[in-house]
């Protein structure tokens, strides 16, 4: 059996908690959920932004692990609002390669106010 491999990188917002921004065990690699704050300013966005920002830390944190969204096979998106549907899908499809992995959506309560949507993923890395 593999052993479990903390990831973490200065690409991606520093964990708020006590947790990892991934874990790796063999080809497979398990994220933390990433909101779409911006790490230089602390911004939120519109859902828009928020969705880009997600995808893009979870990108980052996908490369310190050795994976890349190509390589992802389940997605679980929490959005604060039911209507930020069709944006954060606006931008999902433009970032996400082909084939498009599961994925599991909820309507959630999220963790502060401005914070419209937090993705995370599931990757298999094909070595």
């Amino acid at each position: 059996m593999s052993k479990k491999q903390a990831i973490r990188t200065d690409k991606a917002p520093t964990p708020s908690g006590p947790f990892n921004q991934a874990i790796r065990i063999g080809n497979m690699v398990f994220t933390s959920g990433q909101a779409g704050r911006n790490r230089e300013t602390g911004v939120m966005g519109d859902i828009h932004d928020q969705a880009r920002r997600c995808l893009g830390n979870l990108a980052a944190i996908l490369d310190a692990s050795g994976a890349s969204l190509a390589d992802v096979v389940k997605v679980t998106v929490f959005l604060r609002n039911a209507a930020d549907w069709k944006g954060f899908n606006e931008e999902y499809v433009k970032l996400m390669p082909e084939p498009l992995p599961a994925r599991t959506s909820a309507i959630v309560d999220l963790k502060s106010p401005d914070m419209l949507c937090e993705v995370e993923c599931i990757a298999v890395i094909q070595e």
